[in-house]
C-alpha cells in the first residue's frame, strides 16, 4: 500500500514537472534552439525525488549534439523556472538531466532497412 501511495505520488510530480517544462520550451525555446523541433518523450524521478531525468527527441537527428549543448547550459534556468512554477507544491526542486532519446530515429532507420 505505501510502495503504490509513493508511487503515485512519483507519478504525479513527474507529471507536473513535464508540463512546467513544456510550458518553458514553448516560451524560451525558440531563442535558444534556434526553431529545432523538440519532444519531452518522459521524465523519470529517481524515488527520493532529487533527480528528475527527461528524456528529449530530437526531429532532425542530426542536430541532436546542438540541442544537447543548449540544453545544457539552460539547465539551471529551466531549474529556476520549474521553482518559480511548482516551488510551493514541490518541497525540492530536482536536479535537471538532459538525455537526448534516439529511440524515434532508430526504430525509423531500422524500419527503412527491413522495408529496403
Amino acid at each position: 500500500m505505501i510502495v503504490k501511495m509513493k508511487r503515485q505520488r512519483i507519478e504525479k510530480h513527474e507529471s507536473l514537472i513535464h508540463q512546467v517544462i513544456n510550458e518553458y520550451l514553448i516560451r524560451e525555446g525558440k531563442s535558444f534552439l534556434e526553431n529545432e523541433f523538440i519532444t519531452i518523450m518522459g521524465i523519470k524521478l529517481s524515488p527520493d525525488l532529487s533527480v528528475a531525468l527527461i528524456f528529449v527527441s530530437v526531429l532532425n537527428n542530426e542536430k541532436s549534439e546542438f540541442v544537447e549543448k543548449k540544453l545544457l547550459e539552460k539547465k539551471y534556468d529551466v531549474k529556476q523556472f520549474l521553482a518559480r512554477s511548482i516551488g510551493k507544491k514541490i518541497r525540492k526542486i530536482p536536479e535537471i538531466k538532459f538525455i537526448i532519446d534516439s529511440s524515434e530515429y532508430d526504430a525509423s532507420r531500422i524500419n527503412n532497412i527491413i522495408s529496403n
